[in-house]
Formats: structure tokens, sequence, C-alpha cells
């Protein structure tokens, strides 16, 4: 309430008594897969299923044409925009979705993350699609290479954007627990920085309604780094929805966005990202 104000943090709770949706991510023609998946095609490109059940039996699934994935974590991707060809590095990167958009668009992905188990998943992922990418299992703020075209980091973080699909988030996680993050972030942050190269982009996301994880990380970020500006985003960008754009041009989805006339088809998790050019 303290960062929200009443009235939106009312309608947060509101969504998050809600069952999730279920969103997936194709490969390729979002529109002929919604019809084949009887889903919603989402402003934003991602499809919404109707229904929630199994996942292997659906069409599509074993031939590697979508995968699972929320609407509003498939966002940061696009606002890396990247190219054919275009070396990337995906930091923090299990269990892969974003690994998957990247590949997918063309680019020359390295995936890199601490956890092998995590890591494991995220290849036998890439396999079912058919998508490639090299995977390195290291801890993010010790690894270091030829700096990146592009670099994607999606920090770990106290997770409040994703009580609708993770309630425990609720009772597990403190003030502690967030301090404790953001000083992770912060070193995060600066590995990303060292590996995006003059003139590169780099994207930092959470999936936090924290300040102290978004809003406040990155100022702190830029006033240490005057060699990087923010590139702001656009609402075309994401499917027209400028609601989800903060003051700085920013993205900053909330819970209870993304309206539908039924309740359960509606909303998205809580995300934040911002878009940042190194000069």
């Amino acid at each position: 309430m303290e960062s929200y104000g009443e009235e939106t943090a009312a309608a947060i709770a509101e969504r998050h008594r809600d069952e999730p949706p279920l969103d997936i991510s194709v490969k390729s023609d979002p529109e002929g897969w919604t019809e084949k998946l009887d889903g919603l095609l989402l402003p934003t490109g991602s499809i919404r299923l109707r229904e929630r059940g199994g996942i292997t039996g659906l069409p599509g699934f074993d031939e590697g044409a979508w995968w699972v994935q929320d609407a509003a974590a498939a966002l940061p991707v696009r606002l890396l925009a990247p190219k054919p060809g275009e070396r990337i590095a995906d930091l923090c990167a299990a269990p892969g979705g974003k690994t998957a958009q990247l590949a997918a668009m063309g680019a020359a992905v390295t995936a890199v993350d601490r956890s092998g188990p995590r890591l494991r998943r995220l290849r036998a992922n890439l396999e079912r699609l058919g998508l490639s990418a090299e995977i390195v299992t290291k801890d993010a703020t010790l690894w270091d290479a030829e700096p990146f075209d592009a670099v994607l980091l999606d920090a770990p973080c106290s997770a409040t954007g994703t009580i609708r699909r993770h309630p425990d988030v609720a009772w597990t996680k403190s003030p502690d627990d967030r301090d404790k993050l953001v000083a992770l972030q912060a070193r995060l942050l600066e590995a990303a920085a060292r590996l995006t190269k003059p003139g590169g982009r780099l994207v930092y996301c959470t999936c936090s309604l924290e300040p102290q994880e978004g809003e406040a990380q990155i100022e702190a970020f830029l006033k240490a780094h005057v060699d990087f500006v923010r590139k702001p985003i656009e609402a075309a960008e994401i499917g027209g929805l400028g609601e989800a754009i903060d003051h700085n041009g920013d993205l900053r989805t909330l819970p209870h966005q993304l309206h539908n006339d039924t309740p359960r088809l509606s909303g998205w998790s809580g995300f934040y990202a911002t878009r940042l050019i190194r000069l």
C-alpha cells in the first residue's frame, strides 16, 4: 500500500484471489496457434489458454511449437528487440523462457546461470523446442566474456509480483530477504554493465512489486554509471498497453492490469523492466 496507494493495492490483492491464467509463447504464427489451442491472443503476442489442464497433450507441445511463459515475463525480450545473429547474454537464464525467445528470434544466445540442475531443465526445454544456445554454468557476478551486443538480466528477486501464481511468497519473504536480494541485484548489474559493449543494450528486469528492486535500483545504477542512459519504452512495443509504462519510460506491470471480462483470464504478473544503452 505504501508504494502504490490504497486503491491500487486493493485491486492487486483482489486479482491475487483468482486462479492464475496460463500463458504461452510461440516460435511463430501466434494467430494460428491461438486458433488451434482455442486460446486468447493477448495484445502483446502471448496466447492465454481458456482452460488449465495437462500441457504435454496439447497440440504443438511435442513438436516444440511453444512453451509456457507468463505474458508479463515475455515482455523484457521484446524490449531488447534482438536482431538475427546478434550476440546476446542472458544472465540468470534458467529455466529458460527468455533464452528460448531470444534463440527463436535468431540471436546467438549465451545462457548463464549458477544452478546446474536449473540449467539441465533449460537445456531440455531448448531441445524440445529445437532451439540452441551456448550454456554456461557460472555465477554471473564472476563471469567474464567479450562484451555483447545486448545483455538481458532477469535478476533474482523477492518475486512479490508472482503471488497470484505462488501464494507462499507472501509468507516466506521478508524485508530482510528483499534487502539481501537488492545487494545481489546491484552486483549483477555491475557484471551486466561490464558485459555490454559501447552502443549495446542492457535490459534489467525483476518479477517484483518492490521499488527497491526496480525503480530505486536503477536510479542508483544510473547515478554511478554515467556511460548508461535509458531508452524509454513506447506503448507500441508492448501491444499499446501504455498503462504499463511509468513516468520514466520503464515497464511496470501490475497484477490487476490486462483486463478481461472473465476474472480468471485477466491480469498478469507484476514486473519491472528498464532498457539502457551504453554510450
